[in-house]
């Protein structure tokens, strides 16, 4: 396969998720012209439509879907083909890209990958922000070795490329809210979900993770509390500590939370699902460093 050849299938992989071919171009980092022109050819060379465009959305032609998984494969092959053809030469390729969320606190990924490092000195971990509902796409590419996720629940966790993606959960946690010593409500054993439209809360911004906010505010709306977010955080820290500063509580759970800072404490709050982290990875995954940083994070979240 030619270098060329597969940046194209990269390209109509990231095309086959997104249905968008703004945000598809973007990842590819090429233009959206571009990208469009590399589909077109793709589909005269192959005679047939991979894709059905119309003014409103994208959709994949069942030709389309069968290329996509067929696709998907044969690059997941290729990678698994590279790495033992690297490690038979006696040069095993001990790099872990991982897929994550970078607002999440998860001391479970910190602890596995510090573990990580003491039985693989010369490993060398890269982070990509890519959601949970992506670590499918980005597997099969080959663009990501394991995928974390954190979702609301656990009813997303199956993948796309179901026999192909093994998932599994790692750890959950409930929601609560991060207040002051001195608030009204510090000495509650816990708080319903009609706190939230009470006092002003601050919380993750949207664009970090889409599905877990539409997923709060649909929970809210569903039982009829409107809540009064005041503030969307995209970094942690930043929104521990608004809430410190007086800018209102803030909604999270112990992923994001953690210990809480001197003079604030943490209250459970009722009536949502808990938050849920995922480890997704390739079910024909042959890398044993690959292999070994998946059992250090179920066995970390034992702990």
């Amino acid at each position: 396969m030619k270098p060329s050849e597969l940046r194209l299938y990269q390209n109509f992989l990231l095309l086959a998720q997104e249905l968008h071919f703004g945000r598809a171009a973007e990842l590819a980092s090429i233009t959206q012209p571009a990208l469009s022109q590399q589909i077109a050819r793709l589909e005269e060379s192959l005679g047939v439509k991979l894709l059905v465009r119309d003014q409103r959305q994208l959709a994949l032609t069942p030709a389309g879907v069968v290329f996509r998984d067929g696709i998907a494969k044969i690059i997941s092959n290729f990678d698994q083909l590279a790495q033992q053809t690297a490690a038979a030469a006696g040069g095993e390729n001990t790099s872990i890209s991982i897929g994550i969320t970078e607002y999440a606190n998860l001391p479970v990924l910190a602890d596995a990958m510090s573990q990580l490092l003491l039985a693989y000195p010369g490993a060398r971990l890269e982070r990509h922000e890519i959601l949970h509902q992506q670590h499918g796409g980005a597997l099969m590419r080959g663009q990501i070795d394991v995928g974390i996720g954190v979702v609301l629940g656990g009813s997303q966790a199956a993948m796309a490329h179901s026999a192909e993606i093994s998932s599994r959960l790692v750890a959950a946690s409930d929601w609560s809210l991060l207040l002051p010593d001195t608030h009204r409500w510090a000495g509650a054993q816990q708080l319903p979900l009609a706190s939230l439209a009470e006092e002003r809360i601050v919380t993750f911004a949207r664009e970090v993770n889409p599905p877990v906010y539409d997923g709060l505010v649909a929970a809210c709306q569903a039982a009829g509390v409107t809540p009064n977010f005041v503030f969307g955080a995209t970094q942690s820290l930043f929104g521990i500590q608004l809430a410190r500063d007086g800018m209102g509580l803030m909604l999270g759970t112990a992923f994001v939370l953690g210990t809480p800072p001197p003079g604030m404490r943490v209250v459970p709050l009722t009536g949502l699902e808990p938050l849920t982290m995922v480890a997704n990875w390739r079910s024909d995954e042959c890398r044993p460093v690959v292999k070994n940083f998946v059992e250090l994070l179920f066995a970390s979240a034992g702990r």
